[in-house]
């Protein structure tokens, strides 16, 4: 079998959250610090070139718009760090939506950032993705032609932004371990031309999961990822390996999919 380092795939976990702020951003579930050093060899000596995704924190008290915008900061120097291996994903709030839209403008635009979230609404303190506060920053995200990516507190919640922006880059993270609910999530991106599901959290962890969702949805549907720190990374690589897939599929999944949707 192959070493990990010597697969011929392009691998990019497009879901981590790394732990820049220890003391506020540290989500290992078993209390083990993992600093951005370690963060970055744990996911190369998987095979992994690239990694994506928000520096997270858990709020218990009212959010203010600085702490979001410490979160983004965070963000930008995990990327001034690693520069060839850190793709930043940065954070919004809908109390604060004009705060929100020229922080995506910012980013965007001054540093090249063109993935949002992956976005988890309950640590943030707000109730969900729909409210109408948010409808403009789905739309500034559709028109700077970046990725959105969501943890759901339901799928109702995609349903309504996907109908609502339709061809907006919206990549729905984590299969769940609800069977019903994963084939659910996989018939709705199905449904709309820029919709993903990305496999972290939950994982690759029952067989043929990832054929039925390429049979289901299309093979540029699925994007791997992991939730590293809190799951292990060479669990996943090794899941979508042994689902025996095409050459084609295995770029697409491990890295291709989401390129594409992040313009590369």
């Amino acid at each position: 079998m192959l070493e990990y380092c010597d697969l011929p795939y392009e691998i990019i976990d497009a879901h981590i959250h790394p732990a820049i702020m220890v003391d506020k951003s540290d989500f290992s579930l078993f209390n083990f610090t993992t600093p951005p050093e370690q963060l970055v060899s744990t996911l190369r000596r998987a095979g992994i070139s690239r990694a994506a995704g928000s520096v997270i924190r858990r709020f218990t008290e009212p959010v203010q718009w600085e702490d979001i915008h410490q979160l983004n900061l965070a963000a930008l120097e995990m990327k001034r760090r690693f520069p060839d291996f850190y793709i930043p994903g940065i954070h919004i709030h809908p109390d604060f939506p004009e705060q929100s839209l020229a922080e995506l403008e910012s980013m965007n635009k001054n540093h090249n950032v063109k993935l949002l979230g992956e976005l988890v609404a309950y640590l943030m303190g707000y109730p969900d993705y729909t409210v109408c506060q948010l409808d403009d920053v789905w739309a500034l995200a559709k028109e700077l032609d970046m990725a959105v990516n969501l943890h759901l507190h339901n799928l109702e919640e995609a349903a309504t932004i996907l109908k609502r922006f339709p061809d907006l880059k919206l990549i729905i993270a984590h299969p769940t371990s609800d069977t019903k609910e994963y084939k659910a999530r996989l018939e709705l991106i199905s449904r709309y031309p820029n919709a993903a599901l990305d496999i972290s959290g939950s994982g690759p962890n029952s067989w043929n999961m990832l054929r039925y969702a390429i049979q289901t949805a299309g093979y540029e549907k699925v994007i791997f990822g992991t939730d590293f720190p809190l799951r292990n990374p060479g669990m996943y690589v090794a899941g979508v390996l042994f689902e025996e897939l095409s050459d084609a599929e295995y770029h697409a999944i491990f890295g291709g999919n989401f390129k594409r949707l992040l313009g590369e």
